[in-house]
C-alpha cells in the first residue's frame, strides 16, 4: 500500500509538470517547452474485427510475439508470454496463440520449384528487370526467388491460387507478407511484353513516386482478397529512417507512402525496431519518427521486433534489454506485441528475463516532448525513456525505485543518454 502511494505521488506530480511547463522534472532539459501529455489515461482501443482471427494479447504486461517457429521445441512455452507467430510452420497452433504462413510480397517464396527458368519458359512478361535490362531485380541478392510483376493481374490469379489459397484451405488465418519495401531499392526498372517489347516501369530515383503507387495498389489488392476469402494480412514493412545505409530515408514522400501501406495492413511487423542490431540503439529523431508511427496506429496490431547485435539474446547488454522492455512500455497499446532475439535465435522461443515484468494497465499516456525525457505510469511502476543520443537528462523521485536489473535509485536522479529504465518501487 505505501508502495502504490509513492508511485501516486511521484506520478501525480510529474503530469501535473508537465502540464504546467515544468521541464526539468519531467524531461530533459534539452526539450524546448512544456511536455506532450497524451492524456490522463489511455482510451481502450476497439476490439478486433470479428470477421478476421487477430491475435488479442492482454492490456498489462509485455505481450510477445515468435518470429518463426522452427526451432521452438515446445510451444506450450508460449502460455501467457506468445501471442502471435510470424511464419509458423502449422495453422494449429496453442490456444490463444495465432499463427501465420509465410510468404513474400513480390516474389515467389516459399515457392522453390518455380524458378526464374520455369517464369522465362512459362511466364517471361511476369519477370521484374533491373535497368539494364537483362538482369532480374533480386531482392537482397537472393537468386532463388523470381521478382514478378505484382501489378499485371495474371500474377495476381497466380499469386493467390498458388500460394494465398492453399494456405488457407490448410487452416492458416493470417498471411505473413515478407520484405514490403517502399522504396525501389533492388532496381526495378520494367519488364517484356507478350510480344517481347520492353515495358518501362520506374525510373532509377528509389522514391519514385510510379513505385509507390504500384506497391500501394498491389497491398490493396492484396487486403481486398484476403479479406474477401477469411483471412488478415500480416505485413513486414520495412522503416527506412533508423537504416544507416543506402536505403535510409526520412523524406516526407517516402513517409506518407508508409503510413498509406501500414494503414492497409491488419497486423503490422516492424523489423527495425529500437535496436537495428547496433549497439547503440535508435536514437535521436530517428527514434522519434518511429515513437510517432507507433503511437499513430497503436490500436492496430502490431509487432515490434528488437534485433539485438549479438548472436543470443543473454550475450546482449542488460542496459540494451532493459531500453527494450522501456520502449515497448512507453508506445504499447493492448494490440501491441513486441520480439527481442539475437541475430542466430530468433527462430527458437527465448524465455527472457526482462521481459517478465507487468506494471499492470497503464494508467496514463506517454509523457515526453521530442528526444528529452519520456516517461509513462502504470499501476505498479513506470517507465522512462531517454532517446537522447547525447544528452543526459534529469529526474526528480520521492522514495526508492528499483530498475529490472535491481539498481535502486532515488531523489535527484541522472538517466543518461540511450537509456531506458522500468521502475518500480522499492520496499
Amino acid at each position: 500500500m505505501k508502495s502504490r502511494r509513492i508511485l501516486a505521488t511521484v506520478i501525480a506530480g510529474l503530469v501535473a509538470a508537465a502540464a504546467g511547463g515544468i521541464a526539468q522534472t519531467a524531461s530533459a532539459t534539452t526539450a524546448a517547452g512544456a511536455p506532450a501529455v497524451e492524456g490522463a489515461g489511455t482510451a481502450a482501443c476497439p476490439a478486433p474485427a470479428a470477421n478476421l482471427t487477430l491475435p488479442n494479447p492482454p492490456d498489462h504486461g509485455i505481450a510477445q510475439a515468435q518470429i518463426f517457429d522452427r526451432g521452438v521445441t515446445d510451444p506450450s512455452a508460449y502460455a501467457g508470454h506468445v501471442y502471435y507467430v510470424w511464419g509458423s510452420l502449422s495453422a494449429q497452433q496453442p490456444a490463444g496463440v495465432v499463427g501465420s504462413y509465410y510468404t513474400t510480397a513480390f516474389r515467389n517464396a516459399p515457392l522453390r520449384t518455380y524458378t526464374y527458368d520455369w517464369f522465362l519458359a512459362n511466364h517471361p512478361s511476369w519477370i521484374e528487370y533491373t535497368a539494364d535490362r537483362t538482369t532480374p531485380a533480386w531482392e537482397f541478392g537472393n537468386h532463388v526467388y523470381t521478382p514478378l510483376d505484382m501489378g499485371n493481374p495474371e500474377v495476381r490469379q497466380w499469386y493467390f491460387s498458388t500460394i494465398i489459397e492453399p494456405a488457407i484451405a490448410a487452416g492458416y488465418r493470417v498471411i505473413a507478407v515478407d520484405n514490403i519495401g517502399l522504396r525501389n531499392d533492388f532496381g526495378m526498372s520494367g519488364h517484356y511484353d507478350e510480344n517481347g517489347d520492353w515495358v518501362q516501369q520506374f525510373g532509377s530515383d528509389p522514391d519514385d513516386a510510379t513505385f509507390f503507387t504500384w506497391v500501394n495498389d498491389w497491398l490493396s489488392y492484396l487486403s481486398d482478397g484476403l479479406h474477401a476469402r477469411g483471412a488478415a494480412g500480416a505485413f513486414n514493412i520495412t522503416f527506412n529512417a533508423s537504416l544507416h545505409d543506402f536505403s535510409q530515408d526520412k523524406s516526407a514522400a517516402w513517409l506518407a507512402a508508409t503510413r498509406k501501406a501500414i494503414a492497409t495492413s491488419d497486423i503490422w511487423l516492424n523489423e527495425q525496431g529500437f535496436t537495428v542490431h547496433r549497439v547503440e540503439n535508435v536514437t535521436d529523431d530517428e527514434w522519434l519518427m518511429m515513437y510517432d508511427l507507433i503511437r499513430e496506429f497503436r490500436c492496430k496490431p502490431m509487432v515490434i521486433d528488437n534485433k539485438l547485435p549479438t548472436d543470443t539474446w543473454d550475450q546482449a547488454s542488460p542496459e540494451q534489454r532493459q531500453w527494450v522492455a522501456a520502449n515497448y512500455l512507453l508506445y504499447r497499446e493492448q494490440p501491441t506485441m513486441m520480439v527481442m532475439t539475437g541475430l542466430k535465435d530468433y527462430a527458437q522461443y527465448n524465455d527472457i528475463p526482462e521481459l517478465d515484468v507487468d506494471l499492470g494497465k497503464p494508467v496514463t499516456g506517454p509523457i515526453g516532448r521530442g528526444t528529452g525525457l519520456w516517461l509513462r505510469r502504470y499501476q505498479h511502476g513506470m517507465t522512462v525513456v531517454n532517446p537522447s543520443s547525447t544528452a543526459s537528462a534529469p529526474l526528480q523521485l520521492p522514495g526508492t525505485w528499483v530498475d529490472l536489473h535491481g539498481v535502486r535509485y532515488s531523489g535527484q536522479v541522472t538517466v543518461p543518454p540511450n537509456t531506458g529504465l522500468v521502475l518500480t518501487p522499492a520496499g
